[in-house]
Formats: C-alpha cells, structure tokens, sequence
C-alpha cells in the first residue's frame, strides 16, 4: 500500500481484531458478489493520514481488485475511529458502483479525491498482489516493511493510539448518537448519491 502523502512514512497497522470487523461486514454486505471470491482487509495509520484497502481475489488469479481509501486524521481531533469508519463507507459505495457496472466502470488508477460525508477523501483502485510483493521482499532479503516503518509504542500513544484504545467502547462513542457504531458498518450515515464518487 502506497500512502497518498509524501511525508507518511512509519505507521501502524490497523488492528487484527478491527480488520476481522471490517472483513465480516463486507462479507455480509456484498455476499452476492463475491461467491467464492475472498477479501483481504488492510489498513495503516499514519500520523496524518489513514490508508484503508478492502482486495478481493479470485482463486486461480494472481491479479487482486483493491479498493482503496486515504483520509486525514489528526492527534487534535482524536478522529481516527470516526475516519476509519467513513473509510469503510467509501470503500462501500465504490464496491457498490464497481459491482453494479463492473464493465463500463473507470476506476481512479491514482488518488484521486472526492467530496464524501461533507469532506474530502480520496480513492484509488489497484491490482497490486499483497502476498506476492511480500514474497518478493523476503527473496530478495528486504525486511518486512512493518518492521522496517512501524511506529514505536511511544510515537503511538503520543497521538492517541494505542491499542487499547481501538475497544468495543470507543467504536461505539462516535459523537452520532443515532448510529450504532460498536462496528463498522457500510452506509451508516445518509444516503449517498451515485454521482457523488464519480
């Protein structure tokens, strides 16, 4: 996963437990179409910037579809849940379009950015093969890049972001009292307009 901005170069991933939730509720949501199709979820927090990547694979295909989403965060706002989930949302209505004219549909290649849940985001769509450039980089002798860029536990807490925080609690205190946030969910706020992503 490439990072929109230039300066996002150590971050963490997102949590295993917070990527099964996501994986869970693209599952149900797209069902239909996926059949025997799987997803992978990924996700990084930089210290400005949140990078979201919902892949779906073919079995018998090298060649992934990822759906990806860059958003700001910042240590002030304490934001990154809310983001994560507008993320989440993004990806969704992106999938919705793909999956609904999947021939005739133009993709973003690079970021390209939209107005989304009155701010901006930005999306891109790729074919990158995450267990292939993984194997790429152990052949070739390179460490793992989380270990070569992950934030210390010390960088972490200094924005807000320890692992402890990222609870079932904290999902659910999004500031919207009438959405149920304890997971993500996809088209939690209002209905979006087709035209609004492309």
């Amino acid at each position: 996963m490439i990072p929109r901005k230039k300066e996002s170069k150590k971050w963490t991933n997102l949590p295993a437990d917070f990527s099964k939730q996501i994986k869970t509720v693209f599952e149900q949501n797209f069902k239909a179409h996926l059949g025997p199709k799987r997803l992978r979820v990924e996700g990084r927090i930089y210290l400005s910037e949140i990078v979201l990547r919902v892949g779906i694979s073919t079995p018998g295909e090298l060649r992934y579809q990822n759906f990806e989403v860059s958003l700001d965060h910042s240590k002030e706002k304490q934001d990154a849940i809310a983001q994560i989930h507008i993320g989440v949302d993004a990806i969704a209505s992106l999938m919705v379009e793909y999956f609904e004219n999947a021939e005739n549909h133009e993709m973003p290649f690079v970021w390209q950015e939209y107005p989304f849940e009155k701010q901006k985001i930005w999306l891109q769509y790729s074919s990158e093969n995450p267990d292939i450039e993984a194997e790429a980089n152990r052949l070739l002798g390179l460490k793992d890049e989380a270990a070569l860029l992950k934030e210390t536990e010390e960088e972490m807490e200094a924005l807000g972001l320890t692992r402890e925080e990222i609870t079932d609690d904290d999902l659910a205190t999004s500031g919207e009292e009438d959405h149920d946030m304890t997971t993500p969910q996809i088209f939690g706020g209002k209905k979006k307009k087709k035209d609004d992503l492309h």
